[in-house]
């Protein structure tokens, strides 16, 4: 019988926030992005930062004198794009601390400006979670434009600007490289620059695979990205010429999670290594999510 000391410090044990019996669990779905692949933020984040702000810039904005800060920033936190604040909200959704721009603010004026108002991701328009690929990059940017807005550095010519058309623009220059393969290009090139491999990591999933679980990939990456992304950081990992592809049950790429989950897009199969597609399956209205059950 293995120590449980051993067991609780294992790097490929998997640890939770709750009690979770994995007796009753027959299949486990992953995402890629900041799940399996880990980057180095510095490199990733500060590279998305760069094309975003050369993309403010053609569009006007006054940035030549700003530059990437890590450490402004958490995953985890949410923008207010109404207010042009950065809040730390409690489980519960009370804001706790709000960052307007790059200065904090003092718990008095947090007390002034949210009173017991509750954090409410359903209301887009007003609050954006940070949890996704450019988050860092985005809130940067958004906290920095913030600060020249108040200044008074925002081109007159650009016309008159809140902090949520404010919040459009730097979502929009962000948008521009993410769409434009900027970045994606780069770090296709050199992923040993972008990409820090955990060599426990696919070993963890082949022991859930050995332990009768079905493991599935949905990604909002795309095929050619995503392949050369896990072979970079699985493939060297792995036992007997094993490749990422064989942990998997079913893999879905440009899956546009959550609407995924929600509404239904044509699907497609990959059917070469240069990513050739034939449809695969006919969807209704909300049945993506159902497929994936049948098939699994």
């Amino acid at each position: 019988m293995q120590d449980p000391l051993t067991v609780r410090n294992s790097p490929r044990g998997i640890f939770c926030t709750r009690t979770l019996n994995l007796r009753s669990i027959s299949v486990i779905g992953y995402d890629m992005d900041y799940t399996l692949i880990h980057y180095n933020v510095m490199a990733w984040e500060g590279r998305a930062y760069d094309y975003g702000m050369g993309n403010l810039k053609s569009m006007g904005f006054l940035v030549d004198d700003l530059e990437f800060d890590p450490d402004l920033v958490i995953r985890g936190l949410i923008m207010d794009k109404v207010k042009g604040n950065l809040v730390k909200a409690d489980r519960f959704g009370y804001i706790k601390r709000v960052m307007h721009g790059t200065q904090m603010l003092p718990t008095r004026a947090v007390s002034e400006i949210y009173g017991r108002e509750l954090v409410d991701l359903r209301k887009e328009d007003t609050w954006e979670f940070l949890n996704t690929l450019f988050s860092v990059s985005e809130a940067v940017m958004f906290m920095q434009m913030v600060d020249k807005l108040d200044q008074g550095l925002v081109p007159a010519e650009l016309g008159p600007l809140d902090y949520k058309g404010l919040y459009n623009a730097v979502s929009k220059a962000l948008f521009r490289a993410h769409v434009e393969g900027q970045l994606k290009s780069e770090i296709m090139a050199e992923p040993e620059r972008f990409v820090e491999p955990d060599p426990e990591l696919p070993l963890a999933l082949l022991d859930q695979k050995e332990a009768g679980k079905r493991l599935l990939l949905i990604t909002n990456s795309d095929y050619h990205y995503t392949n050369k992304m896990m072979n970079h950081a699985f493939n060297r990992f792995l036992p007997n010429d094993m490749g990422w592809r064989d942990l998997f049950e079913m893999v879905i790429v440009s899956a546009r999670k959550p609407e995924f989950f929600q509404i239904s897009h044509p699907l497609y199969e990959v059917v070469t290594e240069d990513g050739l597609l034939r449809p695969c399956f006919k969807a209704n209205s909300g049945e993506n999510l159902n497929i994936v059950t049948v098939v699994i």
